[in-house]
């Protein structure tokens, strides 16, 4: 996170916005949890488990929607035969 999402305040690392107190730790946990799951994506293509891919990718992007989330997702969607998904994430990309 690098700006409070409710003022724009610059984030200073901690779980409270220092300029209006908007409660942060939860945004925070999301951020976390996604970026887990995007390492586990990761790590079941390597180990070329790519149902295990699929799920982690698709739970990354369902927490938090970035490019690189994006790609994995599409990746492990083309690898699980799951085309209509890939497409989806394509014609989106613009949105």
């Amino acid at each position: 996170m690098e700006r409070c999402p409710t003022c724009k305040a610059k984030y200073n690392g901690k779980s409270v916005c220092y300029r209006c107190g908007t409660e942060l730790g939860l945004l925070l946990k999301i951020e976390k949890d996604a970026a887990m799951h995007l390492d586990k994506a990761k790590q079941a293509f390597l180990e070329k488990d790519f149902e295990k891919m699929f799920f982690h990718a698709r739970r990354a992007w369902s927490l938090r929607q970035l490019p690189e989330g994006r790609k994995m997702l599409a990746c492990a969607a083309m690898l699980t035969w799951r085309f209509e998904t890939a497409i989806k994430l394509h014609h989106d990309q613009g949105s």
